[in-house]
């Protein structure tokens, strides 16, 4: 619960902070100028990382169990309705239970790999943050903070690499502990299948071309003529601000950080800001938030019985 109420509360100061002084007109008048045809072309490219999601993760769920990419893809996007929709970032829970009572599989299992996929992300989000300073567009004052994320995602880069290599669980604990995160630690084992190597690091590279192409069409149907290396820093600082606890959606904080790059860095008129960072979270948020209930209606899945499941370990293998 507290977790909850800092999150909103984060988020209410984010929005205010992003909307204060709001000028109405402007703000309409900017919204108006959007390209109707190029916004849905924008969620479309958005939707389309969907499957390659599904994908990968497909790829790290061969150590726990073959499922098909159908599955994972489905899962997927009943996580993102989850995360849209409830507290507490339960769309991480929701898919892997949604995988674990289909396939079937042990939960605690499937929940090791939905992990290895976030740290994958956050790998990944290490990548854009070194190449940002190559761009030119860092403002001096970004610089060493850059530095010290950088810093924290080799730290988990290390303990990944450390726990994908070993064969004997996890050291140092013992009980049921050890059991839950011996569980967990199976999830980082589809790390060791060299043959997939290629296909994680194609599908990651695309999914995250995909999101740059999907901002950079936002963009252009607002008119506001960023270029590409602009774009790419509204995805850093909106992959960044994830991060931060918020409400449902990230409602708040989303809008905040394209905002503060946008007229911080860009320079752009308030109400313009406004306007890309509304469109920007509603292109994601809109589709992700009904594809994914009705998918999770479909299921016949119950929220009490999702929160109700305890991470433990299981007491058979569905291997």
């Amino acid at each position: 619960m507290k977790r909850l109420i800092v999150g909103l509360i984060i988020s209410l100061v984010a929005l205010w902070w992003a909307f204060k002084g709001m000028d109405w007109q402007a703000f309409k008048e900017a919204l108006t100028k959007g390209n109707m045809l190029w916004i849905a072309a924008s969620s479309l490219v958005l939707l389309s990382v969907i499957p390659l999601r599904g994908l990968r993760w497909c790829i790290f769920m061969e150590p726990v169990k073959k499922v098909p990419v159908r599955l994972t893809t489905e899962a997927t996007i009943v996580g993102y309705f989850g995360n849209n929709a409830l507290p507490f970032r339960l769309g991480e829970l929701l898919r892997s239970y949604y995988v674990a009572r289909q396939a079937p599989a042990p939960l605690t299992q499937v929940f090791g790999t939905v992990i290895v996929e976030r740290v994958i992300d956050m790998l990944s989000a290490l990548v854009l943050l070194v190449f940002l300073p190559l761009t030119g567009a860092v403002p001096e004052q970004f610089k060493r903070p850059l530095l010290l994320l950088v810093v924290l995602c080799l730290i988990v880069a290390v303990v990944t690499v450390w726990l994908a290599r070993r064969e004997n669980g996890i050291p140092f604990v013992k009980g049921r502990l050890k059991s839950i995160l011996d569980n967990l630690q199976l999830g980082f084992t589809s790390l060791r299948q060299e043959q997939h190597y290629l296909t994680l690091f194609l599908t990651t590279v695309v999914i995250w071309l995909l999101y740059l192409v999907y901002i950079h069409i936002a963009q252009y149907a607002m008119g506001l003529g960023l270029s590409l290396v602009q774009s790419y820093l509204i995805l850093v600082a909106t992959t960044l601000v994830l991060v931060i606890p918020a409400a449902p959606g990230f409602v708040g904080t989303f809008h905040a950080a394209v905002i503060l790059v946008c007229v911080n860095i860009f320079s752009m008129d308030p109400s313009r800001a406004q306007a890309m960072a509304v469109v920007l979270h509603a292109i994601g948020y809109i589709p992700y938030t009904i594809i994914g209930a009705i998918l999770f209606f479909k299921s016949h899945l119950r929220l009490q019985d999702v929160k109700s499941q305890p991470l433990k370990p299981e007491a058979e293998s569905y291997r």
